[in-house]
């Protein structure tokens, strides 16, 4: 029996497992929006979207690794009492947000194919690399799990 194929995410032997799993959700995610910026190439004032994932998965990072140290609040000052309350930024998920600083062309529209395949091709390559990270992790542990029974 393949002990690797029957690990699973609740099964995790590093508390890194949680965040690639997150990562890979997210790289899914930034793919799709990329596909569909390309898709709306030619739609009139369309603006290309994209996800802001890196320092939501920064801040998971330093409460998984560092405990409690990484969550830290900077709370806004009131000098009155007729200020209105004010947010505090959520990292518990990326952020959609327009990619814009690309020329519009005369129709309003911002997506530059150029920047989109490039942006495609480096979110696909990162896929491919968690993927990969992952699938040797568990290969080890697996060959960690096949020795012992040797013993």
């Amino acid at each position: 029996m393949d002990i690797s194929s029957t690990l699973s995410p609740s099964f995790d032997t590093s508390k890194a497992y949680k965040l690639v799993y997150q990562a890979l959700d997210y790289r899914s995610l930034r793919q799709d929006l990329i596909a569909s910026n390309i898709a709306n190439i030619d739609t009139p004032y369309y603006r290309p979207k994209d996800v802001d994932f890196e320092s939501m998965l920064a801040e998971k990072e330093r409460e998984v690794f560092d405990g409690d140290k990484g969550q830290q609040t900077l709370k806004l000052a009131e000098t009155s009492g007729r200020h209105l309350p004010g947010n505090t930024a959520s990292l518990d998920k990326a952020s959609i947000f327009f990619r814009d600083g690309h020329l519009a062309r005369n129709d309003g529209n911002s997506v530059d194919l150029d920047v989109e395949t490039t942006e495609l091709s480096k979110n696909s390559m990162m896929y491919q690399a968690l993927t990969t990270a992952l699938k040797m992790h568990k290969g080890i542990f697996a060959y960690a799990l096949d020795s012992s029974k040797n013993l």
